[in-house]
């Protein structure tokens, strides 16, 4: 298998095959909890959602959320290489370092090893376009998510690293750096309303060789009481050219709004 990875989209030569049923979102009158565990999700031997580079799938709908996904398809030297960038299902345990092998092959697990419900469970993996031009706007952005019934507010959500996220800022890869005193990683969360920004937070992933590796609670009160979407972004000291240099991934899990 030929496998290669471009910018931080995610790439693979060959095409796996959602059918998702919705179980119940709601944890009270008010609040809404989304976890993937919520829903039917059909998934690869390696974890993965098996459509994550069917190019015939656009966002993804779960429930009354929205997640934004991207398959593409392209030919070169006789090889079809897939990639994606979006959000991708995942019930991934696999939290080992595969330093040495192809990280393209191995790039769906979290650092925890599953969700915040323990080892296995299912969660949101991010892949990040690394060139994404900073404050692009919720329209434009690779990772977004909405909810259908309108403004909602953003009260908290679940976040780590992926372990190929883990382990590139920790050890380094073909495209980074290792990580020492003095270099960070961060997640920035951004509300906006009518494409205007709400209000934003930004999340600690790397501190120097501190990286995150457990689930981290995260209070949205400062997007706003009323948005209509959720976009992410990454920024990094190493960052070059062509953008972030490290992975640009993380996990998600237990995004919970109220209407």
């Amino acid at each position: 298998m030929k496998t290669f990875r471009i910018f931080g989209q995610c790439v693979m030569a060959v095409a796996l095959t959602l059918s998702m049923s919705a179980c119940s979102d709601d944890e009270d009158d008010d609040d809404i909890v989304f976890s993937a565990s919520n829903y039917v999700i059909d998934y690869a031997d390696n974890g993965a959602w098996v459509d994550v580079y069917n190019v015939n799938k656009g966002d993804i709908q779960l429930g009354e959320f929205t997640f934004t996904h991207d398959a593409d398809a392209t030919e070169w030297g006789g090889v079809t290489y897939y990639s994606y960038k979006g959000f991708c299902p995942s019930r991934s345990t696999d939290n080992l370092d595969h330093s040495n092998e192809s990280w393209v092959d191995y790039q769906w697990g979290a650092i925890t090893g599953g969700g915040v419900s323990g080892k296995g469970t299912p969660y949101m993996l991010a892949c990040w376009m690394s060139d994404e031009t900073a404050n692009i706007g919720a329209a434009n952005a690779a990772l977004r998510i909405t909810y259908g019934k309108g403004a909602f507010d953003p009260e908290e959500v679940y976040v780590t690293n992926s372990a190929y996220g883990y382990y590139g800022v920790k050890n380094g890869t073909a495209f980074n750096k290792k990580f020492e005193d003095g270099d960070w990683f961060k997640l920035h969360i951004i509300g906006e309303r009518n494409g205007v920004e709400t209000g934003r937070v930004d999340v600690i992933l790397a501190d120097g060789q501190d990286v995150l590796n457990t689930w981290k609670r995260v209070d949205l009160d400062a997007l706003g009481d009323a948005v209509d979407a959720i976009y992410f972004q990454m920024s990094s000291s190493d960052t070059g050219q062509w953008g972030m240099n490290n992975p640009g991934y993380f996990c998600l899990d237990r995004l919970k709004i109220e209407l």
